[in-house]
């Protein structure tokens, strides 16, 4: 039997902007020698609203959709960086409840999240970078961390960087310290956020193998948020797409691609004479 890595079940997410911030936006409103002022009340907004996920152990999955449908923000949940305001989410068939959703206790959970920019050390070499969680966490002597950066810079082929600074590597070199530092930690479940944003094609094609090999070696389950669609066809993964507060069924590529549904319309023109 395959066991489940993620199920998430009706998750809703939504947060208060303050009146003051909203009257920082708003350019309609002027005060005319203090005789007109504007009232602007606190206002909820709702980002994610039902969102239904399942993903087995071993699965890669990509979530595309237009800008500022709060992909970002459903990974950073997944992540334990923001809390839901309301719904389920199991991990591995573990349910943490909303109060103890925390970054600590998804990580526990062998859960890894790489960010968009790398987010890695400025002044930290990228050995120390890769080891800075396990150090963190205590996990292992210093023989022992010392093994697993070894392994993780291995398996994203930067072990010839290791004793540079990220201001020293290319974008693409970047990119790949940031997944070794998450796969240092052994995670069950990968979340990548734009892991192709910003490589050219010849970095681009490089990367992508080796996410594949954690999938194959390791039985990694994979999410990866993106506006490149083409990595599903290389990935050979499903897609699903995060539009109007929900995501939709998963379904391959080529289904997408031929699809007279308004998202596929949308977001694979481009794509269509390419493929």
């Amino acid at each position: 039997m395959i066991e489940t890595a993620l199920n998430i079940k009706d998750l809703h997410f939504s947060y208060t902007e303050s009146a003051s911030r909203k009257k920082m936006r708003t350019q309609s409103f002027f005060n005319w020698g203090g005789l007109l002022s504007a009232v602007v009340e606190d206002t909820k907004k709702e980002v994610l609203s039902g969102v239904n996920l399942r993903l087995r152990q071993g699965e890669t999955i990509c979530i595309g959709g237009a800008s500022g449908q709060g992909k970002s923000v459903f990974l950073r949940i997944i992540a334990g960086l923001a809390k839901p305001t309301s719904g389920y989410i199991h991990y591995f068939g573990e349910h943490l409840p909303i109060e103890q959703h925390t970054a600590l206790e998804v990580a526990k959970r062998q859960v890894g999240l790489v960010f968009q920019n790398g987010a890695l050390i400025s002044n930290l070499k990228v050995r120390d970078n890769v080891a800075l969680p396990l150090r963190y966490h205590g996990i292992g002597n210093e023989a022992e961390i010392q093994e697993k950066v070894n392994m993780a810079l291995d398996l994203m082929r930067v072990r010839s960087e290791a004793d540079l600074f990220p201001h020293m590597l290319s974008t693409g070199m970047q990119k790949r310290v940031a997944i070794a530092r998450s796969w240092a930690m052994d995670p069950k479940l990968l979340l990548m956020d734009e892991p192709t944003s910003g490589l050219d094609n010849y970095n681009r094609r490089n990367l992508l193998p080796l996410i594949d090999n954690m999938r194959k070696l390791f039985k990694t389950s994979i999410i990866i948020v993106t506006h490149d669609l083409l990595i599903a066809k290389e990935l050979g993964c499903s897609i699903m797409f995060l539009q109007n507060k929900k995501l939709t069924t998963p379904h391959p590529f080529d289904y997408w691609l031929t699809s007279e549904e308004s998202i596929a319309q949308e977001l694979f023109r481009d794509l269509q004479d390419r493929c």
